[in-house]
């Protein structure tokens, strides 16, 4: 069931969540690159070397869906699952139409993630 030379940004403020889903995610064979500054994260940024970007939401500096419109600026394939902790996305009311949900582009689940949800969430996107 690993992936072969998949490779996977995390940016996630909270330092523990964001060890968490890396070390679930390399248990499965992905190569990961995860980040707590969502700033620092779009510095380093190269093109065409991710096949999914999971992105908090709800971050300092940089939320995750303007981290997402400068990361889809800079890679127009890039894949997003979008994290949030957040009951009533208030914020993404307001993004709505720029990151609405697509299918195998965008999607969008709810801390706490389940290892379950996570790896087929993953798994969809990536194929």
């Amino acid at each position: 069931m690993a992936q072969v030379n998949k490779r996977i940004l995390i940016v996630d403020d909270e330092k523990d969540i964001g060890r968490t889903l890396e070390m679930i995610l390399e248990n499965y064979g992905f190569d990961i690159d995860c980040f707590t500054d969502p700033v620092v994260a779009l510095e380093s940024f190269k093109p065409n070397v991710y096949d999914l970007t999971i992105l908090d939401i709800r971050m300092p500096k940089i939320n995750g869906f303007e981290l997402y419109h400068e990361l889809k600026s800079r890679d127009s394939k890039i894949k997003t699952l979008f994290i949030s902790a957040l009951s009533y996305l208030t914020a993404y009311k307001t993004y709505n139409s720029k990151v609405y949900p697509i299918e195998g582009e965008r999607k969008f689940i709810k801390k706490p993630v389940t290892n379950k949800e996570l790896l087929e969430q993953v798994y969809s996107m990536v194929r």
